[in-house]
């Protein structure tokens, strides 16, 4: 009898070998994902907010435009800290000048674009970036909008599944920050 119960317990130690070892880091692959879409996500935000003063936005626009850079870009050096504290690499930066600046996969429409939600495409971005006044004010809110929809997504992705509690902190920050931040957009479509 003893032997068999030895051989249950080494069949038992096999299997959950077999399965690995318990993951005992303070993060996971949600958590990971969240930071490394996040980053490119927000870069793309803070290029859309600095063309405003430029391109004669109205001044609630600017106003937008200036709050979401003021909250953006601390969240990126938030972000790529997190990396660096989980041992992981963070997107790498792309065109430092034009409309497509800090931004990095979007050269031809594909990469982020198509992997993070909410993400504008290049012809989005020259689209944006050749309007002007009323009109830029208006593309902007919309796509603003549909931008901070894209990270409610990721926010939410991240509180359901990520592990690290700063980073599910972040997010619920992020969501907070960016629902408010669609109803003021929404009401200025709106002319309200």
């Amino acid at each position: 009898m003893w032997v068999s119960r030895l051989g249950v317990a080494l069949v038992a130690v096999a299997l959950l070998a077999a399965c690995g070892a318990p993951d005992n880091r303070p993060y996971d692959d949600a958590d990971v994902l969240f930071a490394t879409e996040m980053i490119p996500h927000h870069r793309q935000a803070v290029a859309m907010a600095k063309l405003a003063p430029a391109h004669g936005a109205s001044r609630p626009v600017q106003e937008v435009a200036s709050q979401i850079s003021a909250e953006q870009v601390p969240e990126i050096v938030q972000l790529q800290g997190m990396l660096a504290e989980w041992g992981q690499s963070g997107p790498t930066t792309g065109p430092t000048t034009g409309p497509m600046a800090g931004m990095h996969g979007m050269g031809d429409g594909a990469g982020m674009a198509d992997a993070a939600p909410g993400m504008m495409t290049d012809d989005e971005m020259t689209r944006l970036d050749a309007a002007t006044g009323p009109a830029f004010d208006h593309a902007f809110l919309q796509m603003m909008i549909t931008h901070h929809r894209g990270a409610l997504t990721m926010a939410k992705a991240e509180l359901a599944d990520g592990r690290d509690p700063d980073a599910t902190l972040m997010a619920q920050n992020i969501s907070d920050a960016q629902q408010a931040s669609i109803e003021l957009m929404q009401r200025l479509l709106a002319g309200k």
